[in-house]
């Protein structure tokens, strides 16, 4: 399992790691520019083919769903429901991701009201599904049309009262969420870190300084508005003794549409270094990083926080389309959860995020980064006890590890139909994790709940289908399909 997960893990290792020279340059696997596109007809193929595909399986699915319904009937266990007086209406948005309808069934559990939402075109979502969800609800886009997305979450929550919004939306949409609490009467909680903590943690080098202050361990990272700072930069630690970094830039804030080329800094060809560097274009508006180049493995952990507390921890091996999750234990699992708790300490954090984290050459473990959002880890959480609490009561404060909602050892998640697909060769298994046969065995889809099987069944023969034959009728090119995230991925998307 190491030997697969490590391999598997080595694409997304190149926006970090250092290569065997330290000067080589790498590109992330993209269309090339002069590529030809394939024509509208062959698009259209590939198009028909995956729903067919989806939908020769659909009496497996369908038994995969029986058989987890039957087992919980038996076995499944009884969920504690909080008292009427602390029930709560919450609206879960970011309907189309898995992480919605694990959200909005630990909060359902416990016996709360729950409402879901979503952007077109993802109206037939799977997580309106769901049996404890009451209604769904379809949304503008919030960086297309911002004024009316506020006007209609307004809507929603004068409408059905709510008290606290949960956002498992995509990166470019948390943001506006972050922003949203000073827009909603004071009574109404969103359970997202506000606006200003949000841009600190999101931004690659303001997320270092709070590392730094914090006097948590953290890679060497320096600012780069303009050409300017990056030579600077470079002059210095030239005039410094050598003492083996090197370095990589990147944008500071999440941009899907960034340069795929990576250099490994300094270089002996000072001419091409500073090209490459001017051809950042890095300005204040659309600022970069120099980072420090870390090594492989790559981790990740989604942590939830509450008046600083940490309340919900994962920790899993990374990669850059991750649709296999298993806690990782031993040494690495107790320091990161350590450096999780200083973390939550120091800013007061409430809410969740997610951090990229990756060793130094003396062998520690330090994030690179902070994605201050949901992570699609939390579906590894669900059934613990007190996944509901954790998101809803704004009093809850673990008094010992045990108490915060973390995944059992033997948990393994997965994405069923990402594994047929990958077996079934529409996508090389880059940047991802191919599972054999015994290993799906020994885990689970990620979806599939025994006491709501329904957004499974509807994940992936209603929601990714309905998206498809969206595709079918543009004749448009794809990349894959992300039944994770529910997404047909394409060239240059978010």
């Amino acid at each position: 399992m190491t030997t697969l997960v490590t391999k598997a893990t080595s694409e997304k290792g190149l926006k970090q790691r250092k290569s065997a020279r330290g000067t080589a340059v790498s590109k992330a696997p993209a269309l090339a520019a002069d590529a030809q596109e394939p024509s509208a007809f062959a698009a259209r193929c590939k198009t028909l083919y995956a729903i067919l595909y989806i939908w020769a399986f659909a009496p497996l699915l369908a038994l995969f769903a029986a058989i987890s319904w039957a087992r919980n009937k038996i076995f499944g266990r009884v969920f504690e429901k909080v008292p009427p007086k602390k029930q709560l209406r919450i609206l879960v948005t970011g309907g189309k991701m898995s992480k919605a309808s694990a959200v909005a069934r630990a909060v359902g559990r416990d016996g709360h009201i729950v409402f879901t939402a979503e952007i077109m075109p993802y109206k037939f979502c799977h997580t309106r599904f769901c049996k404890y969800v009451s209604k769904h609800y379809v949304l503008p886009r919030p960086t297309v049309q911002p004024r009316e997305w506020v006007e209609t979450m307004q809507k929603i929550v004068a409408e059905q009262n709510i008290d606290l919004i949960i956002p498992c939306t995509a990166p470019i949409e948390s943001t506006c969420y972050a922003h949203l609490r000073e827009k909603l009467p004071s009574n109404v909680r969103v359970f997202a870190f506000d606006g200003a903590t949000s841009d600190e943690l999101d931004n690659k080098y303001t997320f270092n300084q709070v590392l730094v202050k914090a006097g948590l361990r953290c890679p060497e990272t320096a600012h780069m508005e303009c050409l300017e700072d990056a030579v600077e930069f470079f002059q210095r630690r030239e005039m410094a003794p050598d003492d083996g970094k090197r370095f990589i830039v990147k944008p500071a804030v999440y941009d899907p549409k960034a340069r795929t080329e990576i250099l490994f800094l300094p270089i002996p060809d000072k001419q091409r270094q500073l090209e490459y560097l001017k051809s950042r274009n890095a300005t204040k508006a659309v600022p970069y990083v120099i980072q420090e180049v870390l090594e492989n493995p790559e981790y990740g952990s989604y942590a939830i926080y509450n008046k600083g507390e940490l309340t919900g921890f994962e920790f899993f091996e990374s990669a850059a389309s991750c649709l296999v999750y298993r806690q990782v234990q031993g040494k690495h699992y107790d320091q990161v959860l350590e450096l999780h708790k200083g973390l939550g300490k120091a800013m007061n954090l409430t809410g969740q995020l997610t951090l990229d984290l990756m060793h130094t050459s003396s062998g520690d473990l330090v994030p690179i980064e902070c994605n201050p959002r949901i992570h699609s880890a939390v579906c590894t959480l669900e059934g613990h006890k007190n996944l509901g609490a954790v998101f809803t009561d704004s009093d809850f404060a673990p008094k010992k590890n045990s108490e915060i909602a973390t995944s059992r050892p033997e948990t393994y998640r997965y994405w069923v139909m990402d594994q047929l697909f990958l077996m079934a060769g529409f996508w090389k298994p880059k940047n991802c994790f191919k599972l054999t046969l015994s290993q799906m065995l020994s885990g689970g889809d990620a979806i599939l709940a025994g006491d709501d099987p329904m957004p499974f069944l509807a994940m992936y023969l209603i929601q990714i289908p309905s998206l498809l034959a969206l595709e079918l009728l543009s004749g448009k090119p794809w990349l894959k399909i992300d039944f994770c995230i529910g997404k047909i991925v394409k060239e240059g998307g978010d």
